[in-house]
């Protein structure tokens, strides 16, 4: 019997929002009233990190070693790192989701249905830049933070979905077990392919196409959802179902 449902942010949850020069105007005001002015501010905000994550450790090419990979960065074009604390910087760096997202349709009455069914709620999101402390503090203005018991993200956990151990930390935080657990999310490769290989259902949230390719994701990916979806408002449906069966 279903006790938990895990739920990706972006792309599924949440929705792109807003103007992306206006946003990047408000990260590199923040970074410069924090640290004064840099020249390399604007490069860092276009450089692709997630990229250099990926081959971070090459044995284990989900690691996600934030931190290690921003400092290497910054040596690597000789910035100086007087008086920037390296966490600090990550959490300026990033844009408040309030300004970049809005909730997709049917996302709150979907987590407020689950949770009258006895459900916890978990977010499992692959970032950048947030932390899980950053994440929860965003959930009010998004108008959800009563609707969710626990948040998770790959930059505090250290590891990138389909990593097990972002799963399995999520799992921990709902209180239960992989097998009364599903993960709802759009993408394939990181929201099906993981949840499954430690024994959790997965709900394919099936955007219209053109769908990018997942970074990192083998070209000839085979994922099998327990359930195909639409849109947020049909989890109802196939979570009763499962219910039933209980």
């Amino acid at each position: 019997m279903p006790r938990a449902a895990l739920f990706d942010v972006g792309g599924t949850l949440l929705h792109p929002l807003g103007d992306r020069a206006a946003q990047r105007k408000v990260v590199l005001s923040r970074l410069e009233q924090r640290f004064g002015p840099r020249d390399w501010y604007a490069a860092l905000l276009d450089a692709d990190l997630l990229s250099e994550l990926l081959v971070d450790d090459p044995a284990e090419p989900l690691r996600q070693r934030t931190l290690a990979v921003l400092r290497r960065w910054l040596e690597g074009r000789g910035a100086p790192l007087d008086g920037i604390d390296l966490d600090e910087l990550r959490r300026r760096a990033e844009v408040p989701r309030e300004a970049w997202a809005v909730l997709a349709p049917g996302a709150r009455d979907a987590l407020v249905w689950l949770r009258s069914r006895g459900l916890r709620v978990v977010l499992v999101s692959n970032t950048l830049w947030t932390g899980d402390d950053e994440l929860r503090a965003d959930l009010p203005s998004l108008g959800i933070d009563d609707v969710v018991d626990a948040v998770v993200t790959s930059h505090s956990v250290g590891f990138r979905k389909p990593h097990h151990a972002i799963f399995e930390r999520a799992v921990e935080l709902a209180h239960t077990s992989p097998h009364e657990a599903f993960m709802v999310g759009d993408e394939p490769y990181a929201d099906v392919v993981g949840p499954k290989r430690i024994g959790m259902r997965a709900i394919w949230l099936r955007l219209p196409p053109p769908r990018p390719h997942a970074v990192g994701a083998p070209r000839d990916l085979r994922a099998e959802p327990d359930a195909t979806i639409g849109s947020l408002a049909e989890i109802p449906e196939v979570v009763e179902r499962w219910l039933h069966r209980a």
